[in-house]
């Protein structure tokens, strides 16, 4: 014969797995409430790393995170992403030390020189990329002169038509960053690859090309702490010599 169930027993079975689920969610929801409101979750450090270009201040701002916060709440995934838009940045990251810190960690691409460009400055990277366009420049970097183009894109590489000349600009950007030389030139010309010239301080120095470019470098650090002012000339110093005349 089968089992008879009252009907009373399952209302009152049925009732005591209700009340059980709603202390448990009521539980869960109490839980939440002391997650997010508690101080101890709140957000007491914010460590920055690897920022130059942009201030902590301001790497905070385009995040949107404050002291003070929820770490809870906080969205890293979308902090990331708003960094990584960014053309002065090649890339972020972000991570959450429990309890009370956020630590953001930036490789900013670097400011190398200006490219005149109808009456503006293309500010640009070692690469050649634009990071931004303005009508002045206010720190000493090299303006760099000779690359052909018709159109620029900011976070783009310059579409230069004389590649070869691009190509330099990468070159010599990463020895004068090597040598720590970028405050010192003036001008670079890259108009003819085989024939460049940068202007160091007072100095007119021809390179050459860019074959034994790091060699070059390291005779003109040596020779512009002797002479200021003049021509240098360093196409021929596999050979072991450079020609310096002086301004007459």
């Amino acid at each position: 014969m089968g089992k008879v169930v009252k009907m009373g027993n399952f209302q009152s079975t049925h009732q005591h797995k209700t009340v059980k689920i709603l202390l448990f969610i009521g539980m869960l929801v109490v839980l939440f409430l002391l997650l997010f409101s508690s101080p101890l979750f709140s957000i007491h450090h914010i460590n920055i790393y690897g920022n130059d270009h942009y201030s902590k201040e301001e790497i905070i701002a385009m995040i949107g995170v404050n002291k003070g916060d929820n770490i809870f709440l906080f969205n890293k995934k979308a902090g990331e992403k708003i960094l990584n838009e960014d053309v002065y940045i090649e890339s972020a990251s972000i991570r959450i030390i429990w309890p009370d810190t956020v630590e953001i960690k930036v490789d900013e691409r670097k400011l190398v020189g200006y490219v005149p460009y109808l009456g503006t400055y293309l500010y640009i990277d070692k690469d050649g990329r634009v990071l931004e366009s303005c009508k002045t420049y206010d720190k000493n970097l090299p303006i760099v002169e000779g690359l052909e183009f018709d159109y620029f894109q900011v976070g783009e590489i310059i579409p230069a038509k004389n590649k070869n000349a691009l190509d330099v600009v990468a070159i010599m950007s990463q020895m004068m960053l090597k040598y720590d030389m970028l405050q010192d030139v003036v001008k670079v010309s890259v108009s003819d690859p085989e024939n460049i010239h940068i202007y160091v301080r007072n100095l007119d120095v021809s390179i050459g090309s860019v074959e034994d470019f790091d060699k070059k470098i390291q005779w003109l650090v040596q020779i512009m702490d002797i002479y200021d002012m003049g021509k240098l000339d360093l196409r021929n110093v596999d050979k072991g010599k450079a020609i310096f005349s002086p301004l007459t």
